[in-house]
């Protein structure tokens, strides 16, 4: 296992998993290669191409390895007052131009 700091990904190899602990929430994204993801209760294993990306529900052991190399990217999701917070913002303080229009497009 390696970390690459300029993509902020890490490099897992085969017989090398890493180990995760209550990651409900986390965002799994598969940026290179191929990887597998073990979560403790789920029935069936994930195998994750480049582009790939799942999200972790369960709060058990999740173990995540290259197959037989792979990058990924562990990305926390926010949580939920702070991601409706985000949208409210986006939608007051959108740019005028994007504003809903008249019939006549003229601005409201």
């Amino acid at each position: 296992m390696r970390m690459l700091r300029s993509s902020g990904t890490i490099q897992l190899d085969e017989w090398s998993p890493l180990a995760l602990r209550d990651a409900s929430g986390l965002r799994v994204e598969c940026t290179h290669g191929r990887i597998w993801v073990t979560v403790e209760g789920q029935a069936g294993d994930f195998f994750l191409d480049a582009g790939d990306v799942m999200r972790v529900v369960s709060k058990g052991l999740v173990l995540i390895e290259g197959v037989p190399r792979g990058n990924v990217r562990l990305v926390a999701d926010a949580p939920w007052p702070i991601r409706w917070a985000g949208r409210l913002l986006r939608l007051v303080y959108r740019p005028r131009a994007l504003r809903g229009t008249g019939a006549a497009g003229a601005a409201i």
